[in-house]
């Protein structure tokens, strides 16, 4: 279940505060509070329902959830979709408001700037507790995705490409880490972000050099793990997602750009050294 965090004053990060959660089974999804005494079946069925309608895109960001319609279409009683639906507000995906309004959250530039500043902190610790549990498959694989992504003459091909190296290296020490915490933590915090919650997805249209400069920024990292320099490594990975973050607050702010350029700020190996 989720860890309650006490603290004396509301942190200036507060989702340091509510996003820690235990190690994630094959099956399950963490939740917090009290064990269900009844209905915990059904509940725990319609919050996997409601949680994968979010994520999916199926319950689009700002969207008002109404219950009656949503028991009716799922085929679920009301009283366990409550419960579902407080668990989701919990887990960060849902705000309740107090006029009994429940809407899909829409992530606030706030939101964005504090999920980043976590993301780098955790993500770092990942890498170095993962670093030395990486396999030759693993590099391999990786490899392959890019020299697959360099050779394609399909632009939607390459950006493909480009994305599922984008998840399988940030995953990759995600996964290995030997901290299952940390691990739950981190697969919970990624769900929020563009790249990888289809909800977010527009930001990205029309905009392939961002995927460009992305994927030249991860074939960095991957040259540096190979090489097996995680100082380097860690430094890399800390500059990308600290760009890639205060790219998103840029676009945020600044709505839909089209196919405008934004600048992006590229990371250097050599400067990182």
């Amino acid at each position: 279940m989720l860890l309650s965090v006490v603290v004396n004053r509301k942190p200036a990060n507060p989702w340091y505060g509510n996003i820690i959660t235990q190690p994630m089974t094959k099956n399950t999804v963490p939740t917090r509070g009290r064990r269900l005494k009844r209905n915990g079946k059904l509940a725990e069925k319609a919050f996997q329902r409601l949680s994968k309608a979010i994520l999916s895109g199926e319950l689009k960001e700002g969207d008002s959830l109404k219950e009656t319609r949503l028991a009716h279409e799922w085929k679920i009683g009301i009283t366990p979709l409550r419960e579902a639906i407080r668990r989701a507000a919990e887990f960060g995906y849902l705000i309740l408001r107090p006029n009994r309004t429940t809407l899909v959250r829409k992530l606030s530039t706030d939101d964005i700037s504090h999920i980043y500043a976590m993301r780098e902190l955790l993500e770092c610790a990942a890498l170095d507790s993962a670093s030395d549990r990486f396999t030759d498959t693993d590099f391999r694989d990786l490899e392959t995705l890019v020299r697959k992504a360099e050779k394609t003459s399909s632009a939607p091909q390459r950006i493909r490409l480009q994305y599922s190296l984008d998840i399988a290296l940030h995953h990759l020490w995600v996964q290995r880490c030997e901290n299952p915490w940390l691990t739950s933590t981190l697969q919970r915090l990624l769900v929020f972000l563009p790249n990888y919650n289809p909800n977010a997805n527009n930001l990205f249209k029309n905009r392939n050099h961002l995927a460009e400069a992305a994927f030249r920024e991860h074939k960095l990292i991957l040259q540096a793990l190979r090489k097996k320099d995680l100082r380097v490594a860690k430094q890399l990975l800390a500059s990308h997602i600290r760009a890639h973050g205060a790219l998103l607050v840029k676009l945020h702010e600044e709505g839909p750009l089209g196919d405008k350029k934004v600048p992006v700020k590229r990371v250097s190996l050599k400067k990182a050294r």
